[in-house]
């Protein structure tokens, strides 16, 4: 059984390469590492498709459609979620129904020793709970499958979001009849130990460096405001958050976050792991 890493890009070639010194330093495990490729601007692709090949990361370009386009505030999750269920079809259940899967938002970052198979141990799945009325199901931006035993169940997955049994879910929502049918508790990244919804920790400053909170209610911030990073699994992943800048209704051609201090400050609490 290997370890296989997915992330699913648009924007922030940057990050990826970063992901891996990440991943080659603190993960215990052997790894692959694959980069799907769901970005509208060929240059920045051909950006991903160089970095993957100079660090040997497996990269695929997504198929794109004439019709795609970013026409509202929600248009980020729907791509989202079309990709990660691309992704999971054609790549995952295809080619390693018998490996260990992390799948992290292109923005998640490991920042701590960790080990995928002591941490699994004979689970099923892995993921931040999320709760919707009474549907209970796991957020995209962390997910860990034992494929092996997914396979002696169910490959039949599915990533959607939308109406679930009545209740209007984020990406993922579409996962509880599963875990309802086969009765699946998954293991919870960041248990509160509750029957309640999870919380990542929202820290006001990391390795030394002090993280502003963030300073409007409003989704939309502006480039001046703050805007917090999260924290995940006891504090083992950083969560830089919204990195292909869909919160700002910005250009998501952009390679770079309108939010500057939010920029700023990352780049000094990744410096000291990435020398």
């Amino acid at each position: 059984m290997t370890v296989q890493i997915f992330t699913t890009v648009v924007n922030r070639p940057d990050f990826v390469e970063i992901q891996d010194k990440l991943f080659k330093k603190f993960l215990k495990e052997e790894y692959q590492f694959h980069v799907v490729d769901d970005s509208m601007d060929e240059n920045i692709s051909r950006e991903f498709k160089t970095i993957c090949e100079k660090y040997s990361i497996h990269y695929y370009r997504k198929p794109q459609s004439e019709s795609k386009k970013f026409d509202n505030p929600l248009a980020g999750a729907r791509h989202a979620t079309e990709t990660i269920q691309w992704t999971y079809d054609n790549l995952i259940k295809q080619n390693h129904s018998k490996d260990l899967i992390l799948f992290c938002d292109s923005d998640m970052f490991l920042l701590d020793d960790f080990s995928l198979e002591e941490y699994m141990n004979g689970e099923i799945i892995a993921g931040h709970l999320q709760v919707r009325g009474h549907v209970r199901y796991i957020w995209n931006g962390l997910m860990f499958f034992n494929m092996e035993k997914i396979s002696e169940i169910d490959t039949d997955l599915n990533f959607s979001d939308g109406d679930v049994e009545g209740q209007l879910t984020d990406i993922g929502g579409h996962l509880y009849p599963y875990f309802k049918k086969y009765n699946i508790n998954f293991k919870r990244i960041n248990d509160s130990g509750t029957g309640g919804e999870d919380y990542p920790e929202y820290p006001s400053e990391y390795n030394g460096v002090e993280i502003p909170v963030l300073l409007t209610s409003d989704m939309w911030c502006k480039p001046e405001d703050g805007y917090n990073f999260e924290l995940h699994l006891n504090g083992t992943f950083l969560h830089y958050r919204a990195g292909t800048n869909w919160h700002t209704q910005t250009s998501w051609k952009s390679k770079e976050d309108p939010l500057k201090i939010k920029a700023e400050i990352f780049n000094q609490i990744i410096g000291d792991f990435v020398k």
